[in-house]
């Protein structure tokens, strides 16, 4: 059996992608301690039946010994997690988190990390779902999914290597970015649809046709295009907040493109239409060819 890259692993945050990355350790990585933390004893007695038996509650002691430390609570905790658990972090430690912001974690838990001699990258698997929790978590959420990893403070190669090889273990694809240009890539292909899924949403309802006829016409289109935004409204609060000044300005390229189709309607022009509709066809393609 292949030794893991890490020995132990500890991670914070028991939710649906924390508890999908324990799963896929669980899984994958057998020769793996693995250890979970939250703050209740509810999600862990189901970590437990799950096969997850290293579990606690007192951070502290959850750090003690890993070699790998992940943060997968929402974003805003980090730094005070992180402040709280570091005497227990050694120097030969890697911390490591789950969130889809970037420049805003290295700016403040990352700093802190480094500030105080201990190792940080950032990791954000682009894996999720509209749903919440450990009890749908699943280790075939991140089969295939992309982890941009960041590395500002300059964190030997080494460590950057072995975290990468922990997520490739893991099924995962590994791909090293800079935080700035992560947030600006993930506002767009990310954020913003959310954004769209809500706008979707939220103006579906209003105006003068009746309830009933929604409900009946509502299908796979409307379905599908707002499937995202059922996701936990406090969460993507956050993740807007922190990566606003990106978020902002793919926005208003939103509202300008809109105004141009507007436009275009108004002033009866069919060929412009269906140009903007090509583009948007186009753009899509284009983004989704994959090596």
């Amino acid at each position: 059996m292949q030794e893991p890259p890490f020995s132990t692993v500890t991670i914070y945050g028991p939710g649906l992608l924390g508890g999908s990355v324990a799963l896929a350790v669980r899984d994958r990585l057998p020769g793996c301690e693995l250890r979970l933390w939250a703050r209740r004893e509810q999600p862990l007695q189901l970590a437990n039946s799950l096969g997850i038996t290293h579990t606690y509650t007192d951070a502290l002691a959850a750090a003690e010994g890993a070699e790998l430390i992940i943060f997968a609570t929402p974003i805003g905790a980090f730094e005070e997690l992180a402040r709280l658990i570091l005497p227990a972090i050694s120097k030969n430690a890697l911390v490591t988190d789950v969130g889809s912001v970037k420049a805003y974690v290295h700016r403040t838990t990352g700093e802190l990390l480094t500030d105080r001699g201990r190792m940080f990258i950032g990791s954000h698997p682009m894996a999720g779902a509209e749903t919440q929790g450990l009890e749908n978590a699943t280790p075939e959420l991140l089969q295939g999914a992309t982890v941009a990893i960041t590395n500002p403070h300059g964190v030997a190669a080494e460590m950057e290597q072995r975290l990468a090889d922990f997520w490739q273990a893991l099924g995962c694809k590994p791909y090293s970015m800079q935080p700035g240009h992560h947030d600006r890539a993930v506002a767009r292909i990310s954020h913003m649809p959310h954004i769209m899924a809500a706008l979707g949403a939220r103006n579906a309802l209003p105006g003068d046709v009746p309830l009933p006829d929604l409900q009946r016409l509502a299908a796979s289109g409307f379905r599908d295009t707002t499937r995202v935004c059922s996701g936990a409204a406090s969460m993507w609060a956050d993740i807007l907040w922190e990566n606003d000044v990106a978020v902002r300005q793919v926005l208003n390229n939103c509202v300008n493109d809109l105004h141009r189709l507007i436009f275009l309607l108004e002033d009866q022009d069919r060929a412009g239409v269906l140009r903007w509709l090509n583009g948007a066809k186009e753009t899509r393609e284009t983004i989704l060819q994959k090596d």
